[in-house]
């Protein structure tokens, strides 16, 4: 690529990202433009908090993980793409709206991009210093990917990946070309690369200088995800083991209490929320933290996690109450919203961790037969989120999958998709094969006519296509090579 084209892209970014803040400890850039022409003016391209931003709430939506009251649904109607993604509706996006989940991730690939193409040629620095920061946008670059494919293309199959469509593949900075969706074989092919690029890496440290920094610690836990969805336990259960080795610290939600105990809502002392905050947490491999306020603010509500998902927690388990506003008389638990210079937000935390890297590592000793071994490393977890007084190890039983699967849901909630995943590798094996029902209330006539006061108004069966979120239109118009997926 020649300079004008480097410097024509770099300005993109630069339009694209001129509002984000800084990290942690990331230097200030002087001057008003990204020069991408040393090792700081590229290593600056990634010094920027957008990239653990990325929004998926939307793929939380379509699972069951979650609950929208009828408040809710009535208020948003078809009118509202939160609602259409819930109810699985045959049109999602509005003819004018532009998906943001789409649409910021390919900013980031755009972004990442420019690193991973150019970083070598930089006028300064050593070849290692060059490597580690190739090797960390590597890094990035496989997770956008990963959520991409998860939420937009089929599950990975391998008898069908080579002909499922996932999404676009683009590699090198082009912020105007337009490109086909590539398979589903080919989007992991890439994200194995990338992310086993960045583990031979010799440069690249374990950990980066801050929680937003990538490195060998969650690039195998990536591969550890990565070979769970495709089905691969045991390279799951390899690269599950390398990161533990790295780092198995839990954060430890004994040490949690509420600032007012009366009124949970007010808030609770010691649990770590923001993405600076995350530099506290002991068990993060790479923060990944979203602050959203568009849902709270249009509905002025928050939403519930489902009956189903609440019924699997005890209630001596902290992570229903520090997580959730819990109600144990009307059986409900809240996701939170919180307060900052007058705006109400909701946190969703997807950052990568030891928690789900032991759950990667359980869950592939089940398969293999090891149930004690996997029980164990659930119980590991598991006295880290109950006080010493209500904690009991959970017993290994007949089905040790099904206690490891469950303590996935309990752990890994409203994590960017990651039930979504699951639900969708799961319908494919008889035992955890599942239909999602949304329930609302009957209508006058139907309870006259002797209908229970709330029936089921839609449901979603296994393996159904709209378990993908659809391309929004205004994406369709712009890219005719885009193939629509089914509903």
């Amino acid at each position: 690529m020649n300079m004008f084209k480097i410097f024509a892209n770099c300005l993109l970014i630069l339009l694209a990202f001129c509002s984000c803040e800084k990290f942690l400890n990331v230097r200030t850039n002087n001057s008003d433009s990204i020069n991408p022409r040393t090792v700081d003016d590229f290593e600056e391209i990634l010094n920027n908090a957008q990239l653990a931003g990325r929004n998926y709430f939307l793929a939380d939506l379509v699972t069951d993980d979650v609950y929208l009251t009828d408040g809710i649904v009535d208020k948003g109607g078809a009118s509202s793409f939160y609602v259409n993604a819930y109810l699985w509706n045959d049109e999602v996006w509005g003819s004018a709206e532009d998906d943001y989940m789409y649409n910021e991730t390919y900013k980031s690939i755009l972004q990442v991009n420019i690193v991973v193409d150019n970083i070598m040629t930089a006028l300064d620095g050593s070849f290692e210093n060059k490597a580690r920061i190739q090797a960390q946008a590597k890094i990035h670059r496989a997770y956008y990917y990963s959520q991409l494919v998860g939420i937009y293309g089929l599950d990975y199959h391998n008898i069908s990946a080579n002909s499922d469509l996932a999404v676009p593949l683009i590699l090198h900075p082009d912020a105007n070309g337009v490109f086909p969706r590539s398979t589903v074989q080919q989007v992991y092919d890439q994200i194995l690369v990338d992310l086993n690029d960045a583990i031979n890496t010799q440069s690249l440290p374990d950990f980066g200088v801050d929680v937003l920094h990538p490195g060998k610690a969650v690039a195998y836990g990536l591969l550890a995800r990565v070979y769970l969805i495709m089905g691969d336990f045991q390279k799951a259960l390899f690269n599950a083991e390398e990161a533990l080795k790295i780092r198995d610290t839990l954060l430890d939600y004994r040490i949690f209490s509420f600032v007012n105990g009366s009124n949970a809502s007010n808030g609770i002392q010691g649990k770590l929320i923001t993405l600076e905050e995350q530099k506290n947490n002991p068990e993060v491999l790479l923060a990944k933290v979203v602050l959203d306020s568009d849902f709270y603010n249009k509905f002025n509500e928050n939403l519930q996690i489902s009956a189903d998902l609440l019924g699997l927690y005890d209630p001596e388990d902290l992570r229903l109450v520090y997580n959730f506003e819990y109600n144990a008389t009307n059986s409900t638990a809240k996701y939170p919203f919180h307060t900052q210079r007058y705006v109400q937000y909701t946190p969703f935390n997807y950052s990568i961790g030891v928690p789900e890297v032991m759950l990667i590592k359980a869950e592939c000793l089940a398969r293999s037969g090891e149930g004690a071994d996997a029980v164990e490393t659930v119980n590991k977890l598991r006295k880290f989120r109950f006080k010493p007084s209500d904690y009991a190890d959970l017993e290994v039983g007949e089905d040790a999958l099904a206690i490891v699967l469950d303590e996935r849901r309990r752990e890994l909630t409203l994590k960017g998709g990651l039930r979504l995943f699951d639900l969708k590798r799961l319908n494919r094996e008889g035992k955890y094969v599942k239909t999602i029902e949304r329930q609302g209330p009957a209508t006058i006539e139907e309870i006259l006519a002797g209908s229970p006061p709330i029936k089921v108004i839609k449901s979603l069966p296994p393996l159904s296509p709209r378990y993908l979120i659809p391309f929004s239109p205004k994406l369709i118009a712009s890219n005719s090579l885009i193939i629509q997926n089914e509903r």
